[in-house]
């Protein structure tokens, strides 16, 4: 349940939070040009981030039961997506780092600092530009 409230309040967007909180933040100024447009549209405009979505999508999502928690792969439907808002640290609760890998991967770490919280989405650049094509929360 932790699991859960956690990565709903991770991509919901908080009240006080500022729309270019994403612009404003140094680890987005290593990426390119067009990936930074692409994300912010992506987290403001739900019809473009449908559209920018391979679905379904592959993944992994936290599983609790009664035999203990596990991780397991996942296929995100479009049926049941929930829009993704931009990153909020939430007072330093969570880190948020980008690896690139060549000219069109692009990588995205959140992190809780406690370490109880996980989450990763991979971003490529298609023929319609870029597009998420992983995601990944625990």
């Amino acid at each position: 349940m932790f699991f859960i409230v956690i990565s709903v309040g991770l991509l919901t967007q908080c009240k006080n939070q500022n729309s270019n909180s994403t612009t404003q933040d140094s680890s987005m100024q290593q990426l390119p040009e067009d990936f930074r447009e692409f994300y912010e549209k992506f987290h403001r405009d739900s019809a473009f981030q449908m559209n920018h979505i391979t679905f379904p999508l592959e993944g992994t999502r936290h599983v609790a039961s009664i035999k203990g928690d596990t991780v397991m792969e996942y296929r995100w439907q479009k049926e049941n997506w929930r829009m993704h808002r931009p990153f909020n640290n939430y007072d330093s609760l969570f880190t948020r780092k980008f690896y690139i890998v060549g000219d069109k991967i692009i990588i995205e770490k959140i992190t809780g600092v406690n370490g109880l919280f996980n989450m990763e989405r991979r971003f490529a650049k298609l023929n319609d530009g870029w597009n998420l094509i992983y995601y990944s929360v625990n």
